[in-house]
């Protein structure tokens, strides 16, 4: 397909770092179109009930034939594609194209998916209590109950691989630094008590710290369009 890929993104982290740091490990080369993080709300309930937004994004995507998605978008040649979970394995495809990212088995993808869902469950609760007013006090909650889970797919104490035991991270292994280390929404709603959940879960942030230290991850850390511990640029000093 000709050209680099477009991921259209908020100035956050989101879903869309997910896709981001898997293009990274996949040594993609792609362009970044950063809209200001406007929302109105965080369910498609909430987004109905609160009407239209026009913003920069949605106008934007309008532009692009895409009237009424969500970002993350990506355009590349003349495919454009939303919803998280589509954008980050196409980038992953890609990466395992260029041999750079793991090819994965069935049984170790569906588990790549799982992770995701996890993700896109907890981010989706999160992101209610900042864009809808939800009840900050589910977040720690719902954080517990997903990593409790996932701690059984983390690679044992001592074993410095990654969740399928690879030398290289998946896309399971960017969802554990995501949960673990980002801002939006997570740092941001668990607040003074993000030490307290996520030190029952030394497994997942060890494994977080540990995608963090892979090299292609660990430059991308340093990027300008990363955006995983950063608050949205209008808020940034």
């Amino acid at each position: 397909m000709a050209g680099k890929p477009t991921l259209h993104y908020f100035d956050v982290n989101g879903r869309g770092e997910v896709c981001k740091i898997v293009a990274a490990i996949g040594g993609l080369d792609i362009d970044f179109k950063e809209y200001p993080f406007v929302a109105n709300g965080a369910s498609t309930a909430d987004k109905l009930k609160a009407g239209k937004v026009e913003s920069e994004h949605t106008k934007a995507a309008t532009a692009m034939g895409m009237d009424g998605c969500g970002l993350p978008i990506i355009v590349h040649g003349d495919l454009k594609v939303n919803q998280s979970f589509a954008c980050q394995n196409y980038f992953a495809n890609l990466g395992q194209q260029a041999g750079k990212y793991p090819k994965v088995t069935p049984a170790q993808q569906v588990v790549d998916d799982m992770f995701q869902g996890a993700l896109e469950d907890v981010m989706g609760l999160a992101a209610g209590v900042i864009l809808s007013g939800g009840d900050g006090a589910l977040v720690p909650v719902a954080m517990s109950k997903i990593l409790t889970h996932l701690t059984k797919y983390l690679p044992a104490d001592g074993v410095e691989k990654f969740v399928h035991g690879y030398d290289t991270p998946t896309i399971a292994d960017v969802c554990i630094l995501v949960l673990t280390q980002a801002l939006i929404p997570f740092n941001a709603t668990l607040g003074d008590g993000a030490a307290e959940c996520y030190g029952k879960f030394p497994k997942a942030v060890a494994l977080g710290e540990r995608t963090a230290k892979f090299p292609a991850v660990a430059e991308w850390l340093t990027n300008e369009h990363c955006n995983l511990k950063k608050p949205p640029r209008a808020a940034r000093t």
